[in-house]
């Protein structure tokens, strides 16, 4: 399938919207994680409460690392994806030139 300059244009228009608009519409929000909002929700009930159990370690930078494995792994499968169309394209042109 091949995709017109100007539906490109609008895909590329629509993905920058999805980028700027959250931006411009929620200045100052503040975007944090499920345990925050799971520890103020605790809090807020029972100001008393006391964890039932301690972490066996503290993770510190491994929670991070996680996640930039997770943005590894995401990426490489849309790279492999990505050229997978690429060459099967290639493919097709040349299937077409030759026919």
């Amino acid at each position: 399938m091949k995709l017109s300059p100007i539906t490109k244009v609008i895909l590329i228009l629509i993905i920058g919207a999805l980028i700027v608009v959250p931006q411009i519409a929620l200045p100052n929000a503040e975007f944090s994680g499920a345990d925050d909002g799971a520890k103020n929700a605790i809090t807020s009930i029972d100001e008393n409460y006391v964890p039932w159990f301690q972490n066996i370690f503290d993770p510190g930078d491994m929670e991070g690392n996680l996640f930039h494995l997770q943005q590894l792994l995401g990426v490489g499968g849309l790279g492999i994806c990505f050229f997978y169309l690429y060459k099967k394209s290639k493919k097709n042109e040349k299937a077409d030139k030759s026919a």
